[in-house]
């Protein structure tokens, strides 16, 4: 886990050459499996479903699972162990938490261990695939406490995962835990086709200083427009005081297995797998470069720099969206981003 800003998850220095945005990654497990005891002594598989005919899945068992995932994510992240990190995680998260390992070893510290602490939780009715949490997040030797919204889903080996974890913006706390003891929905059935596309492309134009045409469908937020989208335009203009131009494109989208309807609308994940295309500028050099130091070298684990003709930069982005009734309105309550692989050609 990273310890600056928000805590594990840092906020890249708009000095770099990288586009400085929140990087939010979980550490994960040295342990592929936490034992815990329950009231009766006996011991509690927290990452399993209840057997056949025990109690349905709801708060209780989620917040077993919840803890598990704690102590177990915690120690590893401390260590720095990737491999236990893929016992407890799926993509998107744990893109970033093998990020964030990276980001650590390059800074020679550890990062903190964590708890979360007074959780809330929106699970599915019946026997639920994924459910989503929100909680404060505690960070040994911080002061900080930031509140994070995470999903987690059942794998096929019957082990429940975190696959989505973003902090968000204190102004967005009451709605964050709004999702308590509601019941969590399909989240690709909880908005419609036609929604789910305009969402995701202003969304993304909107994380580049840009827009679709219809602002209107997603409100101005310091977070998105201001931090973001201010992070890339910085990244642009230092590429171009070196004689190089960067383009970013988005690939595809993808909404989160879980969404819940609360008073204000359907608080939901969406992803974003876009490209980072860095080539020289017009009349500049006949190569790009990118430095040892680069935040998008570091977290993809790159020690030297890379040049060439150009370098692609794969990345993810996550938005926790707050949607309303009629789409137009939608909030980001909160995101994160990082690099996976970078390429030169």
């Amino acid at each position: 886990m990273e310890d600056e800003m928000l805590g594990r998850r840092s906020v890249r220095s708009p000095q770099t050459l990288a586009a400085p945005v929140p990087a939010m990654p979980f550490a994960a497990a040295t342990v592929a499996l936490l034992v815990l005891t329950g009231c009766g002594g006996e011991p509690v598989d927290a990452a399993t479903p209840a057997p056949h005919g025990s109690a349905t899945f709801g708060r209780d068992r989620a917040a077993l699972v919840l803890t598990a995932f704690d102590q177990a994510d915690s120690a590893a992240s401390v260590a720095g162990d990737v491999e236990a990190l893929r016992a407890q995680e799926v993509s998107p998260s744990l893109d970033l938490s093998i990020a964030a390992v990276r980001r650590a070893a390059y800074n020679q510290r550890a990062q903190p261990s964590f708890q979360h602490i007074n959780p809330v939780f929106a699970v599915p009715p019946a026997d639920p695939a994924c459910f989503l949490a929100t909680a404060t997040l505690r960070l040994n030797g911080s002061e900080l406490a930031p509140t994070d919204v995470s999903q987690f889903v059942l794998g096929a080996d019957g082990q429940w995962k975190l696959s989505h974890n973003v902090q968000v913006t204190q102004p967005s706390l009451v709605v964050a835990r709004s999702i308590d003891g509601r019941p969590a929905t399909a989240g690709g059935a909880a908005l419609d086709e036609t929604s789910r596309r305009a969402l995701a492309a202003e969304v993304f134009a909107r994380s580049i200083g840009s827009t679709t045409g219809n602002r209107s469908l997603v409100v101005s937020s310091a977070l998105l427009d201001g931090q973001f989208a201010g992070g890339w335009e910085v990244y642009g203009q230092q590429l171009a005081g070196v004689g190089g131009a960067v383009q970013r494109t988005m690939n595809r989208a993808e909404w989160s297995d879980c969404a819940v309807a609360v008073p204000t609308g359907t608080l939901t994940f969406l992803t974003i797998h876009a490209t980072d295309t860095l080539r020289p500028a017009p009349g500049g050099p006949a190569t790009v470069r990118l430095e040892p130091q680069s935040p998008d070298l570091i977290a993809t684990g790159h020690l030297k720099a890379i040049s060439g003709k150009s370098i692609r930069v794969t990345r993810v982005e996550t938005f926790v969206l707050l949607v309303p009734a009629q789409t137009v309105g939608t909030s980001v309550l909160g995101l994160n981003d990082t690099a996976l692989t970078v390429t030169a050609n």
